[in-house]
């Protein structure tokens, strides 16, 4: 039972992970909203990758913020 909950919850996770990494990668930054509102948003996506088990280098961390 622990095997199948594993399972089930592991899928769950890598669903979560690819679609917060598409979200990320194709984020645009539009005139409607402020440039702090962009990046905060763009904070939010990596944490939340940090959170799934994903951790991105402070590097890559901030060539994706400019």
């Amino acid at each position: 039972m622990i095997m199948h909950l594993k399972k089930l919850f592991d899928e769950a996770s890598e669903i979560e992970r690819y679609e917060t990494f598409k979200k990320l990668f194709h984020y645009k930054m539009t005139r409607v909203f402020l440039v702090n509102t962009c990046v905060l948003k763009i904070i939010g996506y990596i944490e939340k990758l940090g959170q799934l088990g994903f951790v991105i280098d402070h590097e890559l961390s901030v060539d994706l913020v400019l």
